[in-house]
């Protein structure tokens, strides 16, 4: 039977091409579409989880309190493994990981800069299991100077990498011996190194501290370790070697864990080694991937019907031939299984054919090994089986339930008794595609804010260049030359890009302050005010005389800072007054020398909080050289030629302030774009699912259609006669579009500190712009049925 249903299934979608193509092609948009987005969200959702016993792995976090605010920060004291390891017994291991900003590795052909760089401890292979390419005798990094390299890193340096182990590279200038080579991270990971080098090597290594907070730790936990007890064991154990001193800085702390596997989508800490995911974002694209595969389905429904017309004598031979109506049904829902299947299999061609695309437009690899597991085909199934029963069911339903002499009498009232499921089906899916569209532009107008608003220093002309501790001798001869050549107009040192300063301090009694107060703390050079074009509210910036802070610290003199002015809201301070008053900083007692506007210095998600400026070119990590007005080009090409000059060991790497302040809301701009490429693809699905049911009003009414070209009725009159019914149609769907901008303008910017203003504008564009495809869409349909001859629609059967 079921062969017999798929022979003449095939004939007749054969017969009617036009038909099937567009039902192909609208279930093939609508299943791709999904596919990608289940692909990305597995992606996703999946971080971390290819490690070992992963399930019981955490990372350890501290949370600080102070005056009644929190901050959560994911770096952790180099004691921290080593002491759970042995006292607390619900440790199986534990693992520490120090990232450096970039080193200079020389594998005898030079130097070369490398960002992705760590020192991890001895046991980092045990929780973090990567597979192991080459060498392993012993365990990789057990003593000082070794170093792993990733499989794609040993490509770089080696022309045959596997044969790398055993060689010495340098490492900014130091001997390390390979010992192993492994597989690359996983894209899902949230640790993304190239090499590898021994924790043992550096001073914290040796000599593990309370003091300070620069490693990444984590712990693989034993498998009955009763989570709540830990969570004692490890408060006490804090509490006993450092909750004393942290209190004395007026800190009260607070070690924490969180799964490996939520890292990824948790709550954003600072210091993050790789931007996390939004969870929230995770469920709208989830929403989006099943609202498309229901507009599809919808436009098959819509197109079915308008065939039904067509289809009636069929119906009615097939019953006076002897059929009943679970045959018929099986029939036509066959078809709708054939035309699932052929838009599954061609959906699979396009998202392989189109990986590149994909993966550009997300920013994150479609891998297809989920497709072609056991389990992800037998969800491809599941999901055929479930396209084409919905998809066919209702037509499926109304197509047999047809009386014989009626369908051979061409008497389609049955049809018309569903137009209100037809038409609510076309709400749907203009709703679906206004929506999509408004949340495109919701998401873009915050972005062009984001880019647009004024950060409070200079952003466009100001290059970064990455900065070592030993390059400091030459730095005064780096500025004169880059001061002689006008290659730029001022320099200074900084810790880190002012776009996002993230290391935190503490302002505590002492001095003219009484308040407890965390503040984040931009260690600097003596130009930083003039490079950044900063807004000097009251008095002077740094200068050449200004001691640094480990001076200070060391009774060598007074510190001189710069506060914002949310630090002297916090103080109860005028900035009038401010200038000359005392702080207790970080044990310091320094001296207020100027306030600066509030700029911002972190991501726009988050208020602008205080901020302390001190002079530490110790701690810098960066060179921010103000370049001068004019075509930048060429003020590299000098610079370039400077930095070789002094500095001829070190590659010439920039960064642009502008830029790089760009890329931190690369996450934001990755999801505008998918919004933009599914809002496409709903409103082409939908115009499809317009089409038919267009066609579909346009065969019902063709007589009448033909009385008013008769009477002289052109084109535009015809139009307006189609139109009218689906245009109310289109002001329902849009209607109930707005009602979801307004919630999704809240929800989406309620995670922006500084957010735009959703114009109306918005609302009008989108509704308008759908509209205005919707109309094209009817008025190619009308065309067709205008340009039918009268007398072949008007003779009597």
């Amino acid at each position: 039977m079921w062969k017999n249903y798929f022979i003449v299934s095939l004939r007749n979608l054969k017969k009617r091409k036009l038909y099937a193509g567009i039902n192909i092609l609208g279930l093939t948009v609508a299943i791709v579409s999904f596919l990608a987005i289940a692909l990305f969200i597995h992606h996703e959702a999946t971080y971390d989880s290819m490690y070992k016993d992963a399930d019981r792995v955490v990372r350890f976090v501290q949370k600080f309190s102070m005056g009644g605010e929190e901050q959560v920060v994911s770096m952790t004291p180099s004691a921290l493994v080593p002491t759970v390891m042995e006292e607390i017994e619900e440790v199986e291991v534990g693992t520490l990981v120090f990232t450096y900003s970039s080193v200079l590795v020389d594998a005898g052909e030079g130097n070369q800069e490398e960002d992705n760089f760590a020192f991890v401890d001895e046991n980092f292979f045990e929780i973090f299991d990567l597979k192991l390419l080459a060498g392993g005798e012993g365990k990789l990094l057990a003593e000082p100077n070794q170093v792993v390299l990733t499989a794609s890193t040993a490509g770089r340096y080696f022309q045959k990498p596997f044969e790398a182990v055993g060689q010495t590279i340098k490492i900014d200038g130091a001997d390390f011996l390979v010992t192993g080579i492994v597989a690359d991270f996983p894209s899902n990971s949230h640790l993304n190194f190239d090499l590898l080098a021994s924790f043992i090597t550096t001073r914290h290594g040796k000599n593990p501290q309370w003091s300070p907070a620069n490693y990444y730790s984590y712990a693989r936990l034993t498998p009955l370790a009763d989570r709540e007890v830990f969570a004692r064991k490890l408060d006490q154990m804090v509490e006993k070697y450092f909750g004393e001193e942290m209190r004395s800085y007026g800190f009260e702390v607070k070690v924490l864990f969180q799964p490996l596997t939520s890292i990824h989508l948790g709550y954003s800490q600072l210091k993050e080694i790789k931007p996390a995911m939004d969870i929230k974002n995770l469920y709208i694209f989830g929403s989006v991937a099943i609202l498309l595969i229901f507009i599809g389905i919808i436009n098959y429904v819509n197109l079915a019907t308008a065939e039904a017309t067509e289809r009636n004598k069929e119906v009615g031979l097939r019953k006076v031939l002897g059929a009943d109506r679970p045959q018929l049904f099986g029939q036509f829902i066959s078809e709708s299984m054939i035309l699932s299947f052929s838009g599954l299999v061609f959906s699979l061609i396009i998202l392989f054919l189109l990986k590149g695309f994909f993966e550009g437009f997300s920013g994150v690899p479609l891998i297809f090994d989920l497709l072609i597991s056991p389990f992800g085909i037998l969800i491809l199934l599941l999901l055929v089986l479930l396209i084409g029963f919905f998809s066919g069911f209702y037509p499926a339903l109304i197509l047999s339930g047809m009386e014989p002499l009626k369908a051979l009498g061409k008497k389609i009232t049955n049809l018309s008794s569903g137009a209100w499921l037809r038409r609510s089906l076309v709400v749907f899916q203009f709703f679906v595609s206004i929506s999509l569209l408004l949340a495109t532009f919701i998401v873009k107008n915050q972005l062009d804010y984001m880019q647009e608003i004024n950060l409070g220093y200079e952003r466009e002309h100001v290059v970064a260049l990455k900065y070592h501790y030993n390059m400091g001798e030459k730095l005064p001869a780096f500025k004169s030359e880059m001061e002689r050549t006008g290659t730029a107009q001022s320099m200074s040192l900084s810790n880190a890009l002012p776009i996002f300063i993230r290391s935190g301090y503490s302002l505590s009694p002492g001095g003219d302050n009484d308040k407890d107060l965390m503040i984040t703390g931009f260690a600097v050079d003596y130009d930083i005010v003039q490079t950044l074009n900063l807004n000097l509210l009251a008095g002077t910036g740094f200068s050449e005389n200004d001691v640094h802070h480990t001076a200070a610290y060391e009774g060598n003199g007074e510190l001189n800072v710069i506060l914002n002015e949310a630090t002297l809201k916090e103080l109860g301070w005028t900035v009038e007054e401010s200038i000359g008053r005392k702080v207790n900083f970080n044990g310091v007692l320094s001296n207020v020398k100027g306030v600066v506007q509030d700029f911002y210095f972190s991501s726009l998600h988050h208020q602008v909080g205080p901020l302390i400026i001190f002079k530490q070119p110790q701690e810098a990590s960066w060179i921010l050289a103000k370049l001068p007005k004019g075509n930048p080009r060429e003020t590299m090409a000098q610079l370039e030629q400077v930095w070789k000059g002094v500095y001829p060991d070190r590659p010439f790497n920039y960064r642009f302030l502008d830029e790089e302040y760009a890329n931190m809301y690369q996450t934001e701009q990755n999801i505008s774009r998918i919004f933009q490429l599914f809002s496409g693809i709903a409103i082409f699905i939908a115009c499809m699912g317009l089409f038919g049911l267009v066609s579909y009003v346009a065969l019902r009414r063709s007589k009448e259609i033909s009385i008013r070209k008769v009477l002289g009725a052109g084109t535009g009159d015809v139009l307006k006669v189609l139109s009218a019914d689906f245009f109310v149609l289109l002001s329902l769907s849009a209607f109930l579009s707005i009602g979801f901008g307004l919630w999704f303008s809240q929800e989406w910017l309620s995670g922006f500190a500084y957010k735009s203003t959703v114009s109306p504008l918005v609302y009008l564009l989108s509704i308008g712009l759908v509209s205005l495809i919707a109309l094209l869409t009817i008025g190619y349909r009308t065309a067709m049925v205008f340009v039918q001859s009268p007398i072949k629609n008007l003779k009597e059967e």
